[in-house]
This record gives structure tokens, C-alpha cells and sequence, in this order.
């Protein structure tokens, strides 16, 4: 299975239901499942389907932007709504190189299952993340595959999909 990446932008605060019925979409368009798996949680928080060793997936929101990246092979995905950045944490950073530092290295993280808590070390963003230029309006994504060289595909979806 190639990584896909699946996208939308709905209401500020549904961005938790919306992250899931991307999931939902995504599992049922690419590998025809019509409900999503019973999910277990890794050692260190990052969850995955034991019944389907095979199919990895990572899910993001932020402000009302929501995205899932699906993957035969681990993958990380970020998504932050470009907005001022963090005065105390951008370093002199303009917003946009903020999130684009930021997604990489929360991709990053979220590709190995070390969990959101090694952000605390500030972590190289892994060579292989891949900003997806203008895949959702106003937001910058992120997505870190396990191979260098793999096709990423983005679907962006809009209504009620």
C-alpha cells in the first residue's frame, strides 16, 4: 500500500470526529474496510490495528484542519492552521517557518512512536518529511513516510463526504 494522505477543514472544534471519519473514508476507500478496526495503543501511546499488521496510520487535528495518513509502513502526519506562532518557543522564526519546523518535528516523532512528550527535546526533523504544498487551504501538513522515496497521494475531501 502506498501512503495516502486524506484532508479536510471543517467547524473549530469538531476537528476530533472529523480526524476519525477520515479514518473511516480512508480505510473503506483503500482497503475496503467498512469499520474501523478494534485499535490497541503501543508501549509509548501510538495506536495501530492488531488485527491488520499491515496497514499503519497516523491521524492529526488542529482549529478545525484534520488529516489522516494511511501507509503499509509507519508513518507520522501533522497538520497546524498557520496562525502567529509561540513567542516563547519560535526562536526568531517567522509563523510559516515555525509550523513548517514544527509539523516536521511533531511528524517526526509521530513516525517513530516515541510520542508527543519528545517534542520536550526539540528532535532533528527526520530527513524523509515531506511538507504537502497547498494540500489544505491556510493550514501547513506534514507527513513523515518510511521510505525516502515513496508517492504520497493527498485526497482532499469537503462536505459531508
Amino acid at each position: 500500500m502506498n501512503t495516502v494522505v486524506y484532508g479536510a477543514v471543517g467547524p473549530k472544534g469538531e476537528e476530533r470526529m472529523l480526524s476519525r471519519r477520515l479514518l473511516q473514508t480512508a480505510l473503506t476507500r483503500e482497503c475496503g474496510l467498512h469499520d474501523v478496526p478494534a485499535m490497541l495503543r503501543a508501549e509509548k501511546g501510538k495506536p495501530y490495528f492488531p488485527d491488520f499488521p499491515g496497514i499503519h496510520f497516523n491521524l492529526s487535528h488542529s482549529h478545525g484542519a484534520a488529516v489522516c495518513a494511511l501507509s503499509g509502513a509507519p508513518v507520522g502526519v501533522d497538520v497546524e492552521v498557520l496562525r502567529p506562532a509561540p513567542r516563547r518557543l519560535s526562536g526568531g522564526l517567522s509563523d510559516e517557518e515555525f509550523f513548517r519546523l514544527w509539523t516536521a518535528q511533531e511528524a517526526t516523532v509521530k513516525y517513530s512512536g516515541e510520542g508527543i512528550h519528545a517534542l520536550i527535546e526539540r528532535p532533528v526533523p527526520d530527513p524523509r518529511c515531506r511538507v504537502l504544498e497547498n494540500f489544505l487551504p491556510g493550514c501547513i501538513v506534514t507527513v513523515c513516510p518510511a521510505d525516502a522515496d515513496a508517492e504520497i497521494r493527498v485526497v482532499q475531501l469537503t462536505g459531508g463526504f
